[in-house]
């Protein structure tokens, strides 16, 4: 199988996903030079990373209580709400879905290639099951779908441990989007019911929506 492939029609991004498995996780990117690399590493600081994501969540943490309707059960949840409100984490996110992943490349960055990124995974772990101080190796698991745009994005993530960072490119297939293919790909997608307001179920992805409408008409 080839680890790196270009498509120029939606039909031709089908085609790659005929054996993919049920688990495999799926990421888009506007950019195809995009390194799946989690924002925590990418923050522009090359030492104590832990303690700098210690830091950052203790804060964070003594700051959100007043937002919260519910306050997180564990440690990765606490990760995983900040990742969704721009804090930057160790959690990459994915999703279960081909066609989600296909939107967040083909929807963003009209000016360049994009890419979706396939990770065929083994095994997922329960969030619960997983022990921040004991991780070791880069890790899939289910999220609890406390958000309403982690449900609508069947999203997933990996969470990174401090000595890998980066998922290497050996066991992820890229598919390639060139830039001159995103217009005629979303135009698919959203006939498809693939779109800012289904993924982000909120007057946000609604307002984007109605932009997307009236500029594409």
């Amino acid at each position: 199988m080839k680890k790196e492939i270009i498509i120029n029609t939606f039909t031709e991004f089908q085609d790659q996903l005929v054996d993919i498995k049920r688990t495999c996780l799926c990421r888009g990117a506007g950019n195809a030079s995009y390194v799946l690399t989690p924002s925590l590493f990418r923050f522009g600081v090359s030492s104590d990373i832990d303690k700098i994501e210690s830091d950052m969540m203790w804060f964070f943490k003594t700051q959100a209580k007043a937002h919260l309707q519910r306050l997180p059960e564990s440690e990765i949840e606490w990760l995983a709400i900040a990742r969704h409100h721009g804090l930057p984490t160790r959690l990459l996110d994915w999703t279960l879905s081909p066609l989600v992943a296909c939107f967040f490349a083909v929807s963003r960055r009209p000016d360049t290639d994009g890419v979706v990124h396939l990770y065929n995974i083994d095994r997922a772990e329960r969030q619960e099951a997983i022990d921040l101080k004991k991780l070791k190796v880069i890790t899939a698991y289910f999220p609890t779908h406390s958000d309403k745009r982690l449900t609508a994005q069947s999203g997933m993530f990996t969470i990174h441990p401090t000595r890998q960072p980066t998922l290497h490119s050996g066991k992820v297939k890229k598919i390639i989007i060139p830039r001159a293919a995103k217009k005629d790909i979303l135009e698919l997608l959203v006939k498809f019911g693939i779109h800012h307001a289904t993924l982000f179920p909120d007057l946000d992805g609604l307002s984007n929506f109605i932009k997307y409408l009236i500029v594409s008409r």
